[in-house]
């Protein structure tokens, strides 16, 4: 393995996550709770050790190959989360285990929280910014380095194919100047509105970055009953989820008619509708709520888990199993491919069901050439084969891993709601099949076994196993 093209990736990483240890701050001096020396210290090693590992990989190769690829993609994880828990556990707010959960979930942009509701605003502000950094290296991994890793996975269906990442840090720049553009500007023009509909402007700061990042996690103080600030943060929830690869070649040359990935973005949004309706259709007549209540939070609630950011789980107390079951549905389904929302992703459905259809055609007329299509376009059969697989590991995962929470005492519901929600980062799902606190009050190591979970569902699975099977062909190499 060529180890200097991955020491030049990482430390451009370490660059980057060490200057933003230094954007809490201002917050910290400002607020008095003298804590800007750990953010200080620490974004200042993170930044001497990218400048040194930069230099040491210098005379880098252009191509990356697969296995380095898959390295990569481990290390920037571990990289980030290392980045994310520091603080705190260098400011004594979190235990070490407690920090590397926090970490984890804040990167992964999961949103389930240990943070105590009287911590420090820096403390509070650096959460938020590591789900919007999280979801920003999420998305430029998507269109660039997993595509080489994990053969796609329908990732070519909404991007050219001379998109693919040969030379890999040309397209990385190109990428990520089009994309974060796109990303970065979403996120101000969302705390202006935050701003403008009555919230102060560190609760539509914070509240802009997790919701971009589908993460979630943070509820403003007050300032939330406008029903305007209700469609606004539809709106950008949706937006989060959609792709973001179309959202920047709209921006680069204008909306056409078969841009790659409109498919999927006109049929997310159709499910969204039709989520809403059905959810607060079933909250009038269970008398939940009145019609108008009914019509507000049905329609928010489908666009929050359909796009994995999740809702304050206070909410959803007292509401009826049916409606709760269709939330947890949306958080598999997910939103589209490219994008950093989590769960099984939209296109990739619609092959698998589209694929199945066709079967069942086939069974029925057996000299029937098998051409299968989803929204628009035809997708090979080896890709169908692919997500055939992905599908299969992916459910598997979910299912072991609600079998591993249950030895830790998890009741049943609870172990599967759990699971759910770290494997699609969409973190408030925990909470709608069981105990709502069984995240908090779980021990240390089963926290972590969640944050496995967490990154597994980032590393699309199969990224994660290649490397596992890598370092064990080396290591039976060596016998």
């Amino acid at each position: 393995m060529r180890t200097r093209l991955l020491l030049y990736l990482l430390g451009w990483t370490a660059m980057a996550a060490g200057a933003s240890l230094f954007l809490p701050v201002p917050v910290s001096v400002s607020d008095g709770d003298g804590l800007s020396w750990a953010f200080v210290l620490f974004g200042a090693v993170l930044l001497s050790l990218g400048v040194c590992a930069v230099r040491a990989g210098r005379e880098h190769p252009e191509r990356l190959v697969v296995r380095e690829g898959a390295c990569f993609l481990v290390g920037t994880w571990i990289l980030l989360t290392m980045t994310a828990m520091l603080p705190y556990f260098l400011t004594g707010t979190l235990s070490f285990a407690d920090a590397w959960a926090e970490g984890v979930s804040g990167v992964t942009t999961t949103g389930l929280t240990l943070l105590p509701a009287d911590a420090p605003r820096s403390i509070v502000f650096w959460r938020s910014l590591t789900q919007w950094l999280g979801g920003a290296c999420i998305i430029l991994l998507l269109l660039t380095v997993v595509p080489q890793v994990s053969e796609w996975f329908g990732m070519s269906l909404v991007m050219p194919r001379g998109q693919r990442v040969s030379q890999l840090l040309s397209s990385m720049r190109r990428t990520s100047r089009r994309v974060m553009g796109v990303y970065a500007g979403a996120t101000a023009a969302a705390m202006i509105v935050f701003a403008a509909l009555g919230l102060s402007v560190f609760d539509a700061l914070n509240l802009s970055l997790v919701t971009l990042a589908t993460g979630g996690c943070y509820v403003p103080g007050k300032g939330t009953g406008n029903p305007l600030f209700t469609i606004a943060m539809m709106a950008v929830m949706l937006f989060s989820a959609g792709n973001f690869f179309f959202y920047a070649e709209v921006t680069r040359r204008g909306l056409e008619a078969e841009d790659p990935g409109a498919g999927e973005m006109r049929a997310m949004l159709r499910l969204a509708a039709a989520a809403g309706i059905l959810v607060s259709l079933h909250l009038w007549i269970s008398g939940t709520y009145g019609v108008s209540e009914s019509l507000q939070k049905g329609f928010f609630a489908a666009a929050a888990f359909l796009s994995t950011t999740g809702m304050d789980p206070v909410q959803l107390v007292g509401w009826p199993d049916f409606d709760r079951f269709v939330l947890i549905l949306l958080i598999f389904i997910g939103g589209c491919i490219a994008s950093s929302a989590g769960g099984l992703k939209i296109l990739r459905l619609s092959v698998l069901v589209n694929a199945s259809i066709e079967e069942l055609r086939r069974t029925l007329h057996s000299r029937m050439v098998l051409r299968v299509s989803a929204l628009g376009r035809v997708v090979p059969l080896s890709m169908v084969g692919q997500l055939l697989s992905f599908f299969a590991l992916y459910t598997a995962v979910f299912f072991g891993g609600a079998m591993v929470l249950s030895l830790g005492g998890i009741a049943p519901l609870s172990a599967l709601g759990l699971s759910a929600a770290c494997l699609t980062s969409a973190g408030p799902a925990a909470l709608l099949a069981g105990d709502v606190s069984v995240y908090v009050t779980m021990g240390e190591g089963w926290r972590l076994f969640c944050c496995a979970l967490m990154l597994l569902g980032r590393l699309e699975v199969f990224s994660f196993l290649f490397v596992i099977q890598t370092l064990a062909s080396r290591w039976e190499g060596r016998w």
